[in-house]
């Protein structure tokens, strides 16, 4: 394994100074370091991950096929078929709280920073009151993680339930009720084949191409690692939006599955990670199964543990997963990274001087606690030595007592005004990411927990598959050293 020496510079890869001209969107970041000559075999998902949907449509057509199922089956009144998906109403990371009607951004210490009730935004007390300054336990029975593309529709659709709730429109109707029905409707528009058949009918909308992608593969295959497919999605879905990406790409592989040693689909992560199934072959293909358990692949591969790399997009069911279970290495992909980096770029800016009046508030503040803790001596001298002290000496004290008052009351208005105006810039660039939600990494000066879990479970993480390209895969990538802030000069 390679190793470094401690408080020493990262070694420099062979191509970093090429990797550092790279355009961030295709730059791979590593949180750990990734060893990849020791890697024997590289797996991904296939939804989110190989493949890329068009968003928001595809968003917007889960909704609708959803609204009809509970308007169908469910009871739910007719005039909901006329609702609006809005695709800038939720971001991923956040929570559902199927049992007080709310959604939320929580930061990495668990604490509920921003909600909405249903679709209108809580103000800090209204927050407070309902969650309190404690950790909130999201896996905890009510809670719902937002954790991949394909649930941002459930999330604005429960809220807008909420809405009609609260407005006495949905008799009979209750806000726990409400998000069982949507979560059903949700599973079901995605298991019963009517949305999938709609998506193959139209995948050259649904599903953008990208030309990079057989290249990346075909890079990693002649490096000598051996690729696998690891999809919860079933044969019929999977051969055809892959074979719209990959068929005919490569004169050399001009089947899909010519490009992976191994596909498994239907299958049943994050199970498969543990007890998983007996693997079903597919006649006709004979690298191809249905189910299968992770020991099974792992012997089929000739790799186990951390001769694994595994892609995907899901924190818990391919990330989290794999990597406490197998000890597989994993890289994360965030298909929001490239808009979320260019509005960082775009901003850089305003950035900078957000941080630089946030020192110089912080500053202003360690001086206000020692000009209030100078005054308050003054006045223990007054007291204590009054009757020792001569008339020169109570005016010299009055006279210092004056000017730190002066001083201190200079400070704190600088301080207000720039505490304001750090509000007031972070306000203006949150809202360029998200305007109820901000960013989906951060709120303010803390990470989010999507940012936290992230960190502890991604080797890496990136935008897109085919930025894979541009990675040797018999290099190691190295993450940033980290260090203590006492070691950071």
């Amino acid at each position: 394994m390679p190793w470094n020496p401690s408080l020493l510079p990262v070694p420099r890869s062979w191509d970093q100074e090429d990797e550092e001209r790279l355009p961030p969107a295709q730059k791979l970041y590593a949180l750990q370091n990734l060893p990849l000559p020791f890697i024997k075999a590289v797996g991904f998902d296939m939804d989110y991950t190989l493949a890329r949907y068009r968003s928001p449509e595809i968003d917007e057509l889960a909704f609708k096929k959803a609204l009809r199922l509970l308007v169908r089956e469910r009871g739910y009144p007719v005039p909901l078929l006329e609702a609006e998906f809005d695709p800038k109403f939720s971001i991923r990371g956040l929570v559902l709280d199927g049992v007080r009607g709310n959604l939320l951004k929580v930061s990495r210490e668990r604490r509920v920073v921003r909600a909405t009730h249903g679709t209108r935004p809580m103000d800090a007390a209204a927050i407070e009151a309902c969650y309190g300054r404690r950790r909130l336990a999201a896996s905890a029975k009510g809670f719902r993680s937002i954790d991949t593309m394909f649930e941002i529709p459930e999330s604005h659709l429960y809220a807008l339930l909420v809405d009609r709730h609260d407005a006495g429109r949905l008799p009979g109707k209750d806000v726990v009720g409400i998000f069982k029905d949507v979560r059903w409707a949700i599973d079901s528009v995605h298991r019963n084949g009517d949305m999938k058949a709609e998506i193959l009918s139209h995948r050259a909308f649904f599903i953008p191409k990208d030309p990079q992608l057989p290249a990346a593969l075909d890079r990693w295959i002649r490096a000598g690692k051996k690729l696998f497919l690891l999809t919860n999605s079933e044969w019929t879905f999977t051969n055809g939006v892959l074979g719209h990406l990959l068929n005919d790409a490569d004169p050399a592989r001009p089947h899909w599955t010519d490009y992976f040693h191994t596909v498994v689909v239907s299958a049943q992560k994050p199970g498969f990670f543990a007890e998983g199934s007996h693997p079903q072959p597919m006649p006709g293909h004979p690298n191809v199964f249905t189910g299968g358990r992770a020991d099974w692949l792992e012997t089929r591969l000739s790799a186990n543990g951390e001769e694994v790399l595994y892609v995907g997009d899901h924190i818990y069911g391919d990330i989290l997963r794999s990597k406490k279970s197998l000890s597989w290495h994993t890289l994360m992909l965030i298909p929001e990274l490239e808009a979320e980096l260019n509005q960082l770029e775009h901003h850089a800016d305003d950035a900078r001087e957000l941080l630089r009046v946030e020192t110089q508030r912080r500053r202003g503040m360690r001086r206000a606690s020692m000009l209030v803790d100078q005054i308050a001596r003054n006045r223990e001298h007054r007291k204590l030595l009054g009757p020792r002290l001569s008339p020169e000496a109570f005016q010299a004290l009055d006279r210092e007592a004056a000017i730190l008052k002066v001083e201190l009351a200079e400070v704190q208005q600088r301080t207000e005004s720039q505490r304001v105006l750090v509000h007031e810039l972070n306000r203006q660039i949150e809202a360029t990411f998200n305007p109820l939600w901000g960013p989906i990494f951060r709120d303010g000066d803390e990470q989010t927990r999507l940012a936290d879990q992230i960190q502890q479970y991604a080797g890496a993480y990136t935008g897109k598959i085919s930025n894979l390209y541009m990675v040797d895969p018999n290099t190691t990538v190295y993450a940033p050293v980290l260090a203590l802030p006492h070691e950071r000069v």
